[in-house]
C-alpha cells in the first residue's frame, strides 16, 4: 500500500535564489561599482572607465582594456559560482585577485538590465549579451575595441521593496565615489575616468602614489603627508600619514590595504593613533594611506561578502609594526612649522600646539547621539529650583564693558587690549584658577574661569558650573537655526577674499548646501577647480579661522549624515555649532564670560548642547554645607 506524502521543503528555482543570494553582493549601486571595477583590474586593465547616472541608478557603466573574454567564457560568466580567479582550495589559501568568488555577476543581473560587450586582442570581433532580469536575450557578434564595457541598467528594477531603500542620490553618489577613490588610490598605475551624468569628476594620469593623491585630493593635503616604510622577512609596509598638525575632527582618508585589497580594521586604525603618542589631542583624528604587503595564506578575505574585512593568523604582530613605522616615520619627518606675522605684526602660531607639551586639550569629545531622556531629566531639575543671577549687579557690569569698548567673542572684530579700561586690562592679569575676581568685595555676582575649560558663577542659592564648549555650540546651534529658517543672517565681510579649495567630494556637497550655508553668513563665490572666494563669513568666526572652520564645517556635516541621519539644516546648524564654537583650553575675558552666560540664558534650550550634554551644573550653598559639616 503506498502513501502519497507531500513534501514540505523544495529547491528554489534558480531565478529566485540569484535574487535573493543578489541582497549580499548588491545592496546599493555602489556595491556594482565596486564588484565591476574589481574584474576589470584583476582583467589587467590599464585603463579604466566608470560612468554612472542618477548616482547608478539608471545606469553604471565599466569600460577597461583588459584581457578580454570569448563567447564562451563571457556566457559562463553570468552563471553562479563561475570564476577564473580560483580552481582549488589551494588557489583560495594564496588569493591574490580582487574577485573570487564567482558571485558578482549572477547576482547583479537578476535584479537589473545587463549589456556585455567583449573582445580578447587576438579576435578580429566581440560579442555582444543582453540581459535582462536573470534571462538571456540576445547574444550577438559586435564591433568593440579590445577588452570589455558592461552596463547595468535601472538597478532593482525587478525588486521595487530593494529600490524604494536606496537613499538620495548625493548619498549614493557618496559612496560610489569612495568606491572609486579606493580603486584609484590602490592602483596608481592605472588611467581612471570617472562620469557622473555625463560631467567628468575625474581623470586620473598613471603615475606614483603621491601623484595620485594629488589629483584625488589637493596639492596642499599632500604635502601634508609624511611617507612611513617598514619590511622584515615577512611583512612589508608602505604609504603615508598626515602630519600631526593637518589632523581632522572626523575618520576620514583613513585607507588600509592587504595585498592591494582596501579593507577596514579598528585594531590597526588603533596602532596608527597610538603611533603617534601625544602628538596629537583626544578626538583628533590623522589621514593615513597604508599599505601591507603579507603572505596571503597568513590573512583570510573570505570573511564577509563585501570583502572589506579580513583575519589575520595574528594580528598583534601587525598591530606592532604598524605602530613602529608609523612612530618612526614621525621621528624621521621635519615637524617644525613656519610661523607667519598677522596685519597687527604679532606671531600666529601655524598650529605648533602639538610641540607644546603644556598645551591643553582643545577638543570636547561629547556623545554624537541625544539622549533625549536624561536631556529632559536633567531640564525638569534644573526648572525646579531656578537659577537665580544678581541681575542689577550683571546689568552694572556690562553696562561697564560696553562702556570700555570691550567687544564679545562673538564679535567678528576684536579690538586691541589698550582699548580696554584699566580696571578690566587689571583683571585679565589675575590666573584664571583664583578665586579672586573683581568686585568681590562688593557683590555676590562672580565670574571666573577654571582651568581654560569652565565658567564657574555664583548665584542667589549656590554656584554654578558652564562648560564653555557645550554652552556657546548651543548658542551658536541656536543662532543658525533662526538664521535658515529666517534666511537672513549678518555676515562681516572680510576686506581680502579667501580662495578656499575642497576635495571634489567635498566641493559636492558644498555646492549641494550652497543655499543654506549662505543663509548661515558665508559670502563666496564659486570658482573652477573646486574651489570657492570666499568674501564674507559669520560674525562668530574668529578671524584666521575661517577656512579651517569651513572645512570642518563640511566634515561635520558627513559624519553626523552618516551616523546620526539628521535632517539636512538641522545637521547643518548642528555642525556649524560644533565646529564654530569655542573650545576647552581657549582663554576668556571677563566681558567674554558674561557675555556667554547672557547668550545662554537667552537660548530656548540652555540646559543641554544640540547633542543632549549638560551646559549646567549647580551646587547649592546647602549642599556645600553638608559637604563641610556645617550645621
Amino acid at each position: 500500500m503506498e502513501t502519497n506524502i507531500e513534501t514540505k521543503i523544495k529547491l528554489l528555482p534558480q531565478a529566485l535564489a540569484n535574487k535573493i543570494a543578489a541582497g549580499e553582493v548588491v545592496s546599493r549601486p555602489e556595491s556594482v561599482v565596486k564588484e565591476l571595477m574589481e574584474n576589470a583590474i584583476d582583467a589587467g586593465a590599464d585603463n579604466i572607465t566608470l560612468l554612472i547616472k542618477e548616482a547608478g541608478k539608471t545606469l553604471i557603466q565599466v569600460i577597461d582594456n583588459g584581457g578580454g573574454m570569448s563567447e564562451e567564457d563571457a556566457l559562463m560568466s553570468f552563471q553562479r559560482h563561475s570564476t577564473s580567479k580560483i580552481k582549488d582550495y589551494e588557489d583560495l589559501e594564496n588569493i591574490m585577485t580582487l574577485g573570487f568568488r564567482g558571485e558578482a555577476l549572477a547576482s547583479i543581473c537578476s535584479i537589473s538590465q545587463v549589456e556585455m560587450k567583449t573582445r580578447r586582442p587576438e579576435d578580429e570581433v566581440g560579442v555582444c549579451i543582453k540581459i535582462d532580469g536573470n534571462e538571456f536575450k540576445d547574444v550577438s557578434k559586435v564591433n568593440c575595441d579590445k577588452g570589455t564595457s558592461i552596463a547595468v541598467k535601472n538597478l532593482f528594477y525587478n525588486t521595487p521593496g530593494r529600490r524604494n531603500f536606496l537613499k538620495s542620490n548625493q548619498t549614493e553618489f557618496r559612496h560610489i565615489y569612495e568606491t572609486f577613490v579606493k580603486s584609484a588610490i590602490s592602483h596608481p598605475e592605472i588611467r581612471f575616468e570617472f562620469y557622473n551624468n555625463d560631467e567628468l569628476i575625474f581623470s586620473l594620469k598613471p603615475g606614483g602614489l603621491k601623484e595620485r593623491l594629488a589629483e584625488v585630493f589637493t596639492v596642499q593635503f599632500t604635502d601634508s603627508l609624511i611617507e612611513v616604510s617598514a619590511e622584515n622577512s615577512h611583512i612589508k609596509v608602505t604609504g603615508y600619514i598626515s602630519k600631526p598638525n593637518f589632523t581632522k575632527k572626523a575618520k576620514q582618508d583613513q585607507y588600509f590595504y592587504i595585498n592591494n585589497r582596501c579593507f577596514f580594521s579598528k585594531a590597526l586604525n588603533y596602532s596608527v593613533y597610538t603611533g603617534y603618542d601625544d602628538l596629537i589631542d583626544k578626538g583628533d583624528y590623522p589621514s593615513f594611506f597604508i599599505f601591507i604587503e603579507l603572505d596571503p595564506k597568513k590573512v583570510d578575505v573570505n570573511v564577509h561578502p563585501s570583502k572589506l574585512e579580513v583575519k589575520f593568523e595574528d594580528e598583534r604582530p601587525i598591530f606592532g609594526f604598524i605602530h613602529n613605522a608609523v612612530k618612526e616615520g614621525l621621528r624621521k619627518a621635519d615637524l617644525v612649522f613656519s610661523v607667519g606675522f598677522g596685519k597687527e605684526g604679532t606671531a600666529e602660531d601655524q598650529d605648533m600646539a602639538f610641540l607644546n607639551p603644556d598645551r591643553k586639550n582643545k577638543v570636547s569629545n561629547f556623545n554624537n547621539s541625544f539622549k533625549r531622556e536624561a536631556a529632559e531629566n536633567f531640564t525638569d531639575e534644573i526648572k525646579r529650583e531656578p537659577i537665580k543671577l544678581d541681575r542689577q549687579f550683571y546689568k552694572e557690569e556690562i553696562q561697564q564693558e560696553k562702556s570700555a569698548n570691550i567687544y564679545s567673542i562673538f564679535d567678528a572684530v576684536k579690538k586691541d587690549d589698550d582699548a580696554e579700561n584699566e580696571e578690566t586690562s587689571d583683571i585679565n592679569k589675575l590666573p584664571h584658577n583664583t578665586f579672586e575676581h573683581k568686585r568681590s568685595d562688593e557683590s555676590r555676582f562672580n565670574v571666573w574661569q577654571f582651568q581654560n575649560k569652565y565658567v564657574l558663577c555664583q548665584t542667589e542659592t549656590g554656584l554654578i558650573i558652564i562648560d564653555q564648549h557645550a554652552a556657546h555650540e548651543r548658542i551658536l546651534y541656536e543662532k543658525a537655526v533662526l538664521w535658515l529658517e529666517s534666511q537672513s543672517p549678518f555676515s562681516q565681510q572680510l576686506l581680502i577674499p579667501l580662495y578656499v579649495s575642497f576635495t571634489k567630494i567635498d566641493f559636492e556637497i558644498f555646492k549641494s548646501l550652497q543655499n543654506e550655508i549662505q543663509y548661515l553668513g558665508f559670502n563666496f563665490n564659486l570658482i573652477k577647480n573646486e574651489s570657492i572666494e570666499l568674501t564674507g563669513v559669520p560674525s562668530d568666526i574668529k578671524h584666521g579661522k575661517e577656512e579651517k572652520i569651513l572645512q570642518e564645517l563640511i566634515d561635520q556635516f558627513k559624519e553626523y549624515e552618516m551616523s546620526l541621519k539628521l535632517e539636512k539644516r538641522d545637521n547643518l546648524a548642528k555642525s556649524y555649532g560644533c565646529r564654530s564654537a569655542i573650545k576647552a583650553g581657549d582663554s576668556l575675558k571677563y566681558a567674554e564670560m558674561i557675555q556667554l552666560i547672557d547668550d545662554l540664558f537667552a537660548c530656548k534650550m540652555p540646559y543641554v548642547c544640540p547633542h543632549g550634554r549638560p551646559t549646567i551644573i549647580r551646587i547649592t550653598t546647602d549642599e556645600l554645607d553638608k559637604r563641610f559639616s556645617r550645621t
